[in-house]
């Protein structure tokens, strides 16, 4: 078996909550058990660092890149999950796909483990490792990366990459990337998991260097937390979520999309940028609607909705609207709108002043 690539490590100190941190990069691909060789002069380092500071375990803090994020948990089983916390970067996927517990990154192998998966159909590992796990646009597919192999190294890269740089962002605090645990994406999508009850009085766990303020939370769960979020294509990558509620009368079934744009007193107009699935609408049944735009309004004025089958030929259809309710996911203390009984006429945008919702309503 050939040896494997060297691996370039960077040790780093920050005086944050009061953590010795260690940052490993690795740009190699290796198996667990060749990956072990690896971490020695890590575990040497970090312990002599923490005798000469007088640092306990609980304040170590690890960050680990691709293969980095394994041999942080290699660090970790080495002091028996002691460790404080160990966040992975899109950890490697390929030749540690099948490897069992002892031979990746484990939720086990520290008091917290975060986990951000951003090219899980390439590079990046696919399944939860930490005690949470987020997924940004679903874990594949990044915003602003290239779609193909013409654009050279970026194109194998970028996704993988992505992760760096969300974390990156989160140091920053411009905005906070707030993330919904789910099932699955497609179910984040159909706005099945935006409610964030079970971790108030804060909101849903946000994604980066903060996401340790749920641990209390998040550890006594059984099973992995996954959480899902979209986000924009640059920096600070932060999407602003709303839910649209929608009650329909059609008769017959109707299977569409609905476009959403938004306009505040000042005229600053923003429009849905969501790709999101065609939603069924059924004579008196809700439906719920995740839609995002780059930019928070705060106060808005009108609002526009468009209905579209996305059909080239046919009749052009109506979607006929009992009542719609529009509610901040990011800021759920703001009032919510509402619009009753108006037609959606395919393809042709309508415009109107929403008004507050009843204070009683959810």
């Amino acid at each position: 078996m050939a040896e494997p690539l060297p691996a370039r490590y960077v040790l780093g100190r920050a005086e944050r909550s009061g953590r010795l941190m260690a940052v490993l990069a690795a740009a190699v691909s290796c198996p667990g058990h060749r990956a072990h060789q690896l971490y020695r002069w890590r575990r040497i380092t970090a312990g002599a660092r923490a005798k000469v500071d007088g640092a306990s375990l609980y304040s170590m803090y690890m960050i680990g890149v691709s293969l980095g994020a394994h041999i942080a948990g290699f660090v970790g089983q080495k002091y028996n999950g002691k460790l404080g916390r160990i966040t992975g970067l899109d950890p490697a996927g390929p030749l540690f796909t099948r490897e069992p517990p002892e031979g990746r990154l484990d939720r086990t192998d520290a008091q917290f483990v975060d986990v951000i998966h951003s090219d899980t159909d390439a590079l990046g590992f696919k399944k939860p490792l930490g005690t949470i796990d987020f997924y940004p646009n679903g874990g594949m597919d990044q915003p602003g990366c290239p779609q193909t192999v013409f654009s050279g190294l970026q194109y194998f890269k970028c996704d993988h990459q992505r992760s760096v740089f969300l974390f990156l962002s989160s140091l920053k605090r411009r905005c906070d990337i707030i993330t919904y645990p789910c099932d699955s994406y497609f179910d984040y999508k159909r706005g099945k998991c935006v409610d964030c009850e079970a971790f108030q009085p804060m909101s849903c766990p946000v994604l980066g260097y903060y996401a340790d303020r749920w641990k209390k939370l998040l550890i006594p769960n059984s099973s992995p937390t996954k959480a899902f979020f979209d986000t924009s294509d640059q920096d600070p990558f932060c999407m602003y979520n709303y839910l649209l509620d929608i009650t329909t009368w059609n008769k017959s079934i109707r299977r569409g999309f609905i476009k959403v744009k938004l306009t505040d007193h000042a005229g600053n107009t923003v429009e849905s940028e969501m790709n999101s699935e065609a939603s069924t609408f059924q004579q008196y049944k809700r439906v719920k609607i995740l839609t995002g735009f780059y930019q928070d309004l705060d106060k808005i004025s009108k609002m526009s909705l468009t209905f579209s089958t996305k059909t080239l030929i046919g009749p052009k259809h109506k979607l006929r609207v009992l009542q719609m309710r529009l509610k901040s996911l990011n800021n759920p203390e703001r009032l919510q709108l509402c619009r009753y009984d108006f037609v959606l006429m395919e393809n042709t945008e309508l415009t109107f002043k929403p008004i507050p919702c009843p204070e009683k309503a959810t």
